[in-house]
């Protein structure tokens, strides 16, 4: 069966900055992000920013989304879901170069600011300044590029060290403790929203690709524990599409079928996956 794009059932979204002065539209969708209000030559833009010094953030933030689409430090500075809320701060000032997000904590306000984030032109002093205005677009830019890297190590994963089209064996290997812990920090907050139970021992471990995943019971009574095992992919099929719980259950996984989408799903009881049909989300 062939697979669908990885994007399959994520809506479009759209973000605005400072560019030149005027409010540009940053805008994702089907995968891709574009700059709708740039109408003219791209590449041309980007020659006359570097031999001129005219700065586009526009073009500046397509380049770095490029640099960071399978970068798993993106994973490391987005959003773990709902419980974990990002928070932008309000337009800093020209010139400014320092972090435009903050990882959401009790005590500060929570929720998204109404404000543009702004990213340094040139080159950054941080090699991290550019990643981290990509975390601070607001909207839901963040997610989408979180999406991205998600999407791509999954399928590099299931193509495994020996595919033709897989990334090196060495950096596989390299990259699996970075995406473990993707896995595990989100993996963990969706458990612990669903059951309740902000303290939830959970045991993870990460399964190959073709494998089923599955939630079972560790320790004894009702207060033990959960050993989940759950491939990579759950993050790019499940976590990204906010599909990690419907009518009150877990969701294993998901996959399109014609116009619906059927997830594998346990309850609170852990009893065997059951199959929960949902119709398709609307077009954006």
């Amino acid at each position: 069966m062939t697979r669908p794009p990885w994007w399959a059932g994520l809506p479009a979204a759209e973000a605005r900055l400072d560019c030149g002065g005027r409010v540009h539209r940053l805008r994702w969708a089907a995968g891709q992000l574009t700059t709708p209000d740039h109408t003219g030559d791209l590449e041309g833009e980007q020659i006359l920013s570097a031999l001129g010094g005219q700065g586009f953030p526009c073009l500046d933030v397509l380049e770095s989304w490029a640099r960071h689409a399978a970068d798993p430090r993106v994973l490391t500075l987005a959003s773990r879901g709902p419980a974990d809320p990002l928070v932008t701060q309000t337009p800093p000032p020209p010139g400014w170069s320092g972090p435009t997000a903050r990882r959401g904590r009790p005590g500060p306000p929570r929720g998204r600011a109404r404000s543009f984030a702004m990213l340094s032109h040139g080159q950054p002093d941080d090699p991290d300044d550019d990643l981290i205005g990509l975390i601070g677009l607001g909207s839901l830019l963040p997610d989408r590029l979180a999406a991205t890297v998600m999407a791509t190590w999954a399928e590099r994963l299931r193509a495994g060290a020996d595919s033709v089209d897989a990334v090196r064996a060495d950096e596989l290997a390299a990259a699996r403790p970075a995406l473990h812990a993707a896995l595990y920090g989100r993996a963990v907050t969706a458990l612990r929203s669903w059951t309740g139970q902000r303290d939830l021992a959970v045991a993870l471990t990460m399964i190959p690709e073709d494998q089923p995943p599955r939630l079972a019971r560790d320790g004894d009574g009702d207060g033990g524990g959960i050993a989940a095992e759950l491939p990579f992919g759950w993050l790019a099929d499940v976590w990204a599409r906010g599909l990690t719980t419907c009518w009150g259950r877990f969701c294993l996984a998901a996959a399109p079928s014609g116009d619906n989408w059927v997830l594998s799903t346990v309850g609170l009881e852990l009893d065997s996956p059951r199959l929960v049909t949902l119709g398709s989300p609307p077009a954006s």
